[in-house]
């Protein structure tokens, strides 16, 4: 009974990882091939974040372009139709007080009876009027007011551009984190299925020991054991494999697996000094052109409240046409208008005290940039050489790790060793590969975010190009 079991076990485990095999087959054939820049490219045609923060700095460029002729003049056509009643009064009260005492003191006329003098005269009267007519507004002189709008509305676009780019940023560290998951993932598969085949070949083996009577019945179980938990960690890792290709694919908006082919790399060299990524960091980082886009808007904000008591010195122009039952009459009007604002509900002053106070927040904003950017990059370069130098002290391990596996699978053919011992030392060989693995995909995920900082993400496939170490891809 427990020799069936054992081998039902076996069958199970065998079916697992063929089960396993024929959906990498499926994936393969149903993924859709990209290399990191056309992926890159990609999700930047389908982010959310980037496509939106694109339109909202399209809408801040036309209300900038919209703005450029503020400070010229404007024509406008007005019309006008309509009937008008008016009403008439003439006060003729000093009139009436002189001449209707005369008008009493007259003797009777026979056949006349003279009324006396109202002390007004009314009439109403209804008119129909028509206008037509041209009228232009020129703003001569603001105070720099029209210039401080405009200076607001460049600073808002170019803010809006910065913004484009920190969204393209972000999206570019999250499309690497899942890219590369994926290709550790395939690899931590491709590990465990191997750790399967290497100790159902140990099982076979201690098989047929066990009916020469050369180890015990028990050593037997233990490498159907050995079996069945490297099988049950081989499922695992094509399960986390799966859930990798579904959250990259999901995020490019895919209809099909997408398979990415740009691999694992570590370079043996530093690919930069850290002062050269600090300066690039400092020269070409979103957060400088953020932070200028931000001073040109404080600076038009101090420029607009700092002028509000000038003086506006506006010119006019009306053309008007005022047509009547046969006459046309042509009626025009120039002149300049000129307003001082003495007194204002607003109280200007705390307003312009404000738009000051917004100019020194953009500058400690500005200043501490100035600390954390070359902190960041400097943490991200040492990361990133933190796991190149771990990817490269790992061969030693590697190769030590195989050699005790040689060594303890000779040992249990000779009686010297049991199944455990090749069971630890096939999980030892494993897991030190994984580990060189998962150094490879921290070294790319930091140089990842390295690039990012220094405004240059869509360049980490150029250098996988020149990386000297490259985890291999096979076929799932």
């Amino acid at each position: 009974m427990n020799k069936l079991r054992g081998h039902a076990l076996t069958l199970l485990a065998t079916m697992l990882l063929s089960a396993g095999a024929r959906a990498g087959d499926a994936s393969a054939q149903g993924a859709s091939a990209v290399d990191y820049a056309q992926a890159l490219h990609q999700l930047r045609q389908v982010s959310g974040a980037v496509n939106g923060a694109d339109l909202d700095w399209q809408a801040k460029k036309q209300q900038a372009s919209a703005l450029r002729g503020i400070a010229g003049p404007d024509l406008r056509v007005s019309g006008f139709l309509g009937r008008v009643s008016a009403t008439l009064s003439v006060d003729t009260s000093s009139i009436a007080q002189r001449a209707n005492p005369l008008l009493d003191s007259l003797p009777p006329l026979p056949g006349l009876n003279l009324p006396d003098i109202p002390n007004a005269i009314s009439a109403n009267r209804i008119v129909d009027l028509r206008s037509l007519g041209l009228t232009s507004v020129w703003p001569l002189y603001t105070g720099g007011r029209l210039q401080a709008v405009q200076d607001i509305a460049a600073g808002r676009a170019a803010e809006a551009g910065a913004s484009v780019q920190a969204a393209e940023d972000d999206t570019a560290a999250i499309l690497a984190q899942r890219y590369f998951t994926v290709q550790l993932a395939r690899e931590a598969w491709r590990l465990r299925a191997a750790a399967v085949d290497a100790i159902k070949d140990h099982q076979l083996v201690a098989v047929k020991m066990e009916r020469s009577g050369l180890i015990a019945k028990i050593d037997r179980l233990k490498a159907d054991v050995a079996v069945d938990n490297a099988a049950r960690e081989a499922a695992k890792s094509r399960s986390d494999l799966e859930i990798a290709q579904l959250a990259l694919s999901r995020l490019l908006g895919a209809r099909v697996t997408v398979h990415p082919v740009t691999p694992l790399f570590v370079h043996s060299a530093p690919v930069g000094s850290l002062a050269s990524f600090v300066e690039a960091a400092m020269s070409s980082n979103v957060a400088w052109k953020q932070i200028d886009s931000k001073r040109a808007q404080a600076a038009g904000a101090v420029a607009l409240q700092g002028s509000e008591f000038s003086p506006t010195v506006i010119a006019l122009a009306n053309y008007n046409l005022n047509r009547g039952d046969s006459v046309a009459r042509a009626n025009w009007l120039v002149g300049m208008s000129v307003s001082v604002p003495l007194v204002e509900r607003i109280d200007r002053a705390r307003m312009g005290a404000a738009a000051r106070l917004e100019k020194q927040r953009v500058e400690v904003m500005a200043d501490q940039a100035a600390r954390d950017i070359p902190t960041l990059a400097e943490s991200q370069w040492r990361a990133m050489e933190d796991a190149r130098l771990r990817y490269l002290s790992m061969a030693s391990a590697i190769a030590l790790a195989q050699e005790s596996l040689r060594l303890s699978q000779v040992a249990f053919k000779n009686g010297q060793a049991t199944s455990i011992d090749v069971a630890d030392a096939s999980l030892g060989y494993t897991k030190s590969r994984l580990e060189r693995a998962q150094a490879a995909y921290d070294y790319v995920l930091a140089l990842a975010r390295l690039l990012g900082t220094t405004g240059q993400p869509g360049k980490l496939l150029d250098y996988s190009r020149t990386a000297s170490n490259i985890v291999e891809l096979t076929k799932d």
